[in-house]
């Protein structure tokens, strides 16, 4: 029996690199990364480690702008090969995030997650692995979703499991933080900017209405239209958010 389409999967970062036109499989793409990056000047010569990084996308376009020598991992095998091709220049790793300091041979200055830490089963663990490939006075910046508080009794579902598995709670990100070796800094509330990127990007689901039949079937089109567009309407009606949070490598 084939199992069913997820978006959480390989193929459905595929889908999402051919709805956002680019290797990305986060909200807002390079509008996104700008609005994170805003804060930390840029400099080529830093060593900057980019957690999750799917595709490969963000990767290349912080290293191609100047942020730093990039090295950047994903749990998932055919996505690092895939950006291991497209994307000269960044070095790319295939491995779980509480495997990464067995793997990394150096600390970072600057480390980015996007649209990562909402997926991570253990949120603490992941976290500690971070502030151990961390520099003295490292910079974490992670641009994710937010439970604001009611997300979790009614989760959007697919293929059987959450769609967003472990959005953090927004009251909840300093004690996660302060438990797992960093030291917040500044969250930045952009609820609205979400909603902003997810009226387009459910737009651009329906323009590519073709291409996405093409690759994953018409059931596989409605199931990829009805989780954003779900995601939309939860977004719109607060119970979800988004958050830029910076922390610091504490002790």
């Amino acid at each position: 029996m084939t199992a069913p389409f997820a978006m959480n999967s390989f193929k459905g970062k595929q889908v999402l690199a051919l709805v956002r036109d680019g290797d990305y499989a986060h909200a807002g793409e390079e509008e996104a990364i700008e609005l994170a990056m805003a804060p930390i000047a840029r400099d080529p010569g830093r060593d900057l480690l980019d957690a999750g990084c799917g595709l490969g996308g963000t990767a290349a376009y912080l290293q191609r702008h100047g942020w730093g020598r990039v090295t950047a991992f994903d749990i998932e095998p055919r996505a690092i090969e895939g950006a291991r091709r497209t994307h000269p220049g960044p070095t790319f790793l295939a491995c779980d995030i509480v495997a990464a300091p067995g793997q990394l041979d150096r600390r970072f200055d600057v480390i980015t997650m996007f649209n990562v830490l909402y997926a991570l089963p253990n949120q603490p663990a992941g976290l500690r692995a971070l502030a151990d490939v961390a520099a003295p006075g490292a910079t974490l910046a992670i641009f994710d979703y937010v439970d604001t508080g009611a997300y979790q009794r009614d989760p959007l579902i697919d293929a059987g499991g959450p769609f967003l598995p472990h959005p953090v709670k927004r009251d909840g990100i300093e004690s996660l933080l302060a438990g797992s070796g960093w030291r917040l800094q500044e969250t930045k509330v952009i609820d609205e900017t979400y909603v902003g990127w997810y009226v387009a990007l459910v737009a651009k689901i329906e323009a590519k209405k073709a291409a996405i039949v093409a690759r994953v079937g018409a059931d596989g089109f409605d199931h990829v239209f009805g989780l954003y567009g779900g995601l939309l309407e939860r977004l719109r009606a607060g119970v979800l958010g988004g958050a830029l949070v910076y922390a610091d490598r504490a002790g």
